[in-house]
């Protein structure tokens, strides 16, 4: 979908200080040294839930940070759409409200939602689409990735998880990136790949934890092959791509950098750089390998730090990009505009 004046006014993120190296990992006998081979990990982020880095906590803090940088007030926001993949910090309870209310949004609706690793890129479009370009919201992701319910090193194959939280307004207001088109393609037909053959009846409770997505993988190949997903990942990635650039007005070539999910470098290449037609060298490949992906926060949090860290200048191009279990895709192409070297020096 094209954008005429849509921004992401502000943004902000939260990355925990500590690292868990895979040294460590491995010899604690939560990784191997074929897995560390597979993804080129070398550290992840671990939160410190006794200092308050829980996943809510750490959308408030990347939310506070965008708000701010944004200029708007809290007032100002109309929508909250707080993205998570795992565990929201509580059965029975309304995340998007707590973090609503602990950054004083007064009014607004908050929703929560489970389009797993690809949330950000859905809450930016419906904001967008919400209020047709013409008002503002506020899209939070955020997950911990922690014992017991879940293994970061070992509970899932090709990839390392790391704690995070990312966040941005979004609204006609001028900011450091314009948003120029947003791209969502979902594949039903792959919802099986990480649920396998587990039942619904309430299994994380009943099942052995932590979690293991690598036998969820094997029941889904007990239908579908894993040629098939393959297949139709790099069908529908490339499509979501394209119908975003396309719609942007842009052409691949014009893309300065590609902020891809945080997996290791095998999944990357395969489900990411084939499809994409991309090198490592066009996305921030060496800052996943310290800090892991963090589910749904990655291209927030990969944007924030990028236009903090590099020589980001106006009219370049960014694509953004999410893969959310389901399986559900999204793009959206953003420009830096002049407002963006104002995030280096401040």
């Amino acid at each position: 979908m094209r954008w005429e004046e849509l921004y992401l006014t502000g943004i902000g993120s939260y990355l925990p200080e500590a690292r868990e190296t895979a040294a460590h990992a491995i010899a604690a006998g939560r990784f191997d040294e074929i897995e560390r081979q597979k993804t080129g990990q070398r550290a992840a982020a671990v939160s410190a839930p006794e200092l308050g880095e829980t996943a809510p906590e750490m959308a408030v803090a990347a939310g506070a940070r965008a708000i701010t940088a944004s200029g708007v007030t809290p007032a100002d926001i109309d929508l909250l759409v707080h993205a998570v993949v795992l565990h929201n910090g509580l059965e029975a309870w309304n995340c998007g409200a707590y973090i609503q209310d602990r950054l004083a949004i007064d009014n607004c609706l908050p929703l929560e939602i489970r389009t797993a690793c690809a949330g950000a890129i859905v809450g930016i479009e419906m904001i967008g689409r919400w209020f047709g370009g013409a008002g503002r919201g506020l899209v939070t992701a955020s997950d911990v990735w922690a014992l017991p319910l879940f293994d970061r090193w070992s509970s899932d194959s090709g990839l390392v998880y790391g704690d995070g939280a990312g966040a941005a307004v979004v609204g006609p207001d001028r900011g450091p990136f314009r948003v120029l088109s947003t791209s969502v393609v979902s594949d039903p037909a792959l919802e099986r790949m990480h649920r396998g053959n587990d039942v619904m009846d309430m299994p994380a409770y009943r099942s052995a934890l932590p979690l293991d997505l690598r036998t969820r993988v094997a029941g889904f190949t007990e239908h579908r092959s894993i040629d098939e997903f393959w297949t139709r990942n790099a069908a529908a990635l490339s499509r979501c791509a394209e119908t975003a650039l396309a719609d942007a007005g842009v052409h691949h070539d014009d893309v300065r950098t590609w902020i891809v999910p945080n997996f290791g470098d095998v999944l990357l290449r395969k489900q990411c750089f084939e499809p994409l037609k991309i090198r490592p060298q066009q996305t921030l490949v060496e800052l996943g390998h310290d800090i892991g992906h963090t589910g749904a926060a990655d291209p927030l949090l990969g944007l924030d730090l990028l236009a903090a860290t590099d020589d980001l200048r106006p009219s370049d191009l960014i694509v953004l990009t999410g893969i959310g279990v389901g399986f559900t895709w999204g793009c959206a192409v953003v420009e830096a505009t002049d407002l963006v070297t104002a995030l280096a020096t401040g």
